[in-house]
């Protein structure tokens, strides 16, 4: 009866600890594989994302190192930037030409601010989706840079 007891009792503690919230969490660290095109043509739906790609390693940094362009592999048109933050040191210009799998943190930057400051010096926006708004209002067409922050990758 003790062992009976026992059993039971390790089977509700292992229940709970796998129950909803786990599988709620495991589904929000979903990552889903994007063409680097989708990611360049509509960077604000995944602001702030945890995204995964593959592409080519089309450019290294050769002045800093803590940069490089990894290109679509079927349409060499579409790359995108990634800043290498803590792997830095993990990559090298002969790497260039070599496919890679990447996961990183996608971000955005709007590089004609100055437009909207000509309009508007206290516009106070905190966030590029509030600085693309503003310069909707202003009639401006926002110029947008997105770049990813490496977390991961894999030479392929």
């Amino acid at each position: 009866m003790k062992k009976l007891f026992l059993l039971l009792a390790s089977g509700i503690i292992l229940a709970a600890c796998g129950g909803p919230a786990q599988e709620q969490q495991q589904a929000e660290e979903t990552i889903h594989d994007h063409a680097i095109r989708v990611l360049v043509e509509n960077p604000m739906d995944y602001e702030g994302k945890t995204v995964r790609f593959e592409g080519i390693l089309d450019h290294m940094c050769r002045h800093s190192g803590d940069k490089m362009r990894v290109a679509q592999m079927d349409d060499s048109e579409f790359s995108i930037q990634i800043l290498l933050g803590d792997y830095m040191n993990q990559f090298n210009t002969d790497m260039e030409g070599s496919m890679l799998s990447v996961v990183g943190t996608m971000h955005t930057e709007v590089m004609n601010m100055e437009e909207l400051e000509a309009h508007d010096h206290d516009h106070g926006c905190e966030s590029t989706e509030a600085a693309v708004a503003m310069m909707e209002e202003h009639g401006i067409d926002p110029s947008i840079r997105p770049y990813v922050k490496l977390k991961g990758f894999e030479v392929r």
